[in-house]
């Protein structure tokens, strides 16, 4: 009855961004390279270019695991070069974050 009142009867559309779980087997080997705290599946960042190393762009808000997709955004695929800790507040070039890629001696500049 209440939709009488309203200009449409017509639904918003709502779009979503649907990606494969991340569990948190899946993040084994990755760890802040500055404080070594470990993600977990439910920690997720925000696509917002402000206040970040990233070069400028323009960013979606999209929020998502950055681990489950390697650092790309799902919203805009913006590919990002830097990854904030969650726990200290710092900024480590993605990459780091991998273990692997700095127990073989691969630093990234």
């Amino acid at each position: 009855m209440w939709l009488l009142f309203k200009e449409s009867r017509r639904f918003e559309e709502i779009v979503t961004t649907r990606l494969e779980p991340v569990d948190d087997e899946g993040l084994n080997g990755i760890s802040c390279p500055l404080c070594s705290w470990r993600p977990t599946a439910d920690d997720a960042w925000c696509c917002q270019s402000q206040d970040t190393p990233e070069p400028p762009f323009h960013s979606c808000g999209t929020m998502w695991n950055t681990f489950a997709t390697r650092g790309k955004c799902p919203g805009c695929s913006h590919q990002w070069r830097w990854t904030s800790c969650l726990r200290c507040g710092q900024w480590s070039l993605h990459e780091e974050w991998y273990e692997s890629n700095r127990n073989h001696g691969k630093r990234l500049t």
